[in-house]
């Protein structure tokens, strides 16, 4: 199977896209000379059971058709198995989920013809992952960022993830009414710091929320996180400040900080979610570490 790509797809991301395209879909990967198996994710989690049991199975490419949280649990998936080292298993992404951050950092085409093309290239390069380790010791990769305080609050009220690109941004406003910013304490190798944040994120990849740009110097295999710590602000703050999370000037705002570390960990008075690759992973205290170069990933030249 080893010149096989199991195709994982999403049957709700993009309001339903990969079901009501399957059959272009699999027409596109086959006039591309793509040898593939099409599996269905029934319900949350099961794509990572998927793409363990194909990894173990003797597959080495596998495809993510649907949003960031299809591809984390594909990822995860690989994490799982132990029958290969995980660099050995290319993971590439059909983005048609509601954010496509992690297919946006790696320039990603949405076109089904570009991603058959660049599967066919065998075009890939390695990056680094994340692990968040919880205090139960249970343990989540990340491929592209893990967020707490607003970023984790929003994506803990969404109700529904098919709603489309806007989900995010609705969901960003109506948190304004009644976010408060959290305490917490932050440890890295050589200090350490406690603030009230308003957000803070452990970046891989430089974008999340559907386009935002939180971490814009972040390189995705230097074996570091881009942390971006952005401390209280008030609404009105936050309303003046909202283009500079898109438009790469972030880190130029007085109260952001903006850190590179290998590892961090993170603790607060109250439980405090934590989010990853825009799914809901856990809850603080957590820590944070990297695993260089640990997976290789579908993405152009660079």
């Amino acid at each position: 199977m080893n010149g096989t790509w199991l195709v994982v797809a999403n049957p709700i991301s993009g309001q339903g896209r990969a079901m009501h395209h399957r059959h272009e879909i699999e027409a596109v990967l086959r006039r591309h000379g793509i040898d593939f198996d099409f599996a269905i994710s029934e319900h949350p989690g099961h794509a990572v059971d998927l793409a363990r049991a194909a990894v173990e199975g003797g597959c080495r490419h596998l495809l993510a058709v649907g949003g960031d949280g299809t591809v984390n649990e594909c990822a995860n998936g690989i994490f799982r198995q132990h029958d290969v080292p995980t660099a050995e298993v290319t993971l590439g992404v059909m983005p048609i989920g509601t954010g496509n951050d992690w297919a946006r950092t790696h320039r990603i085409p949405k076109d089904y013809a570009a991603v058959a093309a660049l599967m066919a290239s065998g075009a890939s390069r390695l990056q680094d992952v994340g692990v968040a380790t919880f205090a139960d010791g249970s343990v989540r990769h990340f491929i592209n960022v893990a967020g707490l305080g607003f970023d984790a609050h929003v994506v803990e009220a969404l109700p529904d993830r098919t709603l489309g690109p806007m989900a995010y941004l609705v969901g960003l406003a109506k948190g304004l009414l009644n976010y408060r910013a959290v305490s917490l304490g932050l440890t890295f190798a050589e200090r350490k710091i406690d603030t009230r944040a308003f957000v803070l994120f452990f970046a891989i990849g430089r974008y999340c929320g559907s386009g935002m740009n939180v971490a814009p110097l972040a390189e995705v295999d230097d074996g570091l996180f881009d942390i971006t710590l952005i401390q209280d602000l008030s609404r009105w703050e936050v309303l003046k400040s909202l283009r500079r999370l898109f438009d790469g000037t972030l880190l130029t705002h007085p109260k952001v900080l903006a850190l590179r570390e290998a590892e961090g960990a993170v603790e607060s008075a109250t439980a405090q979610p934590v989010e990853a690759d825009g799914e809901l992973i856990g809850h603080a205290p957590v820590r944070f570490s990297i695993l260089p170069r640990a997976l290789r990933v579908l993405a152009p030249p660079e």
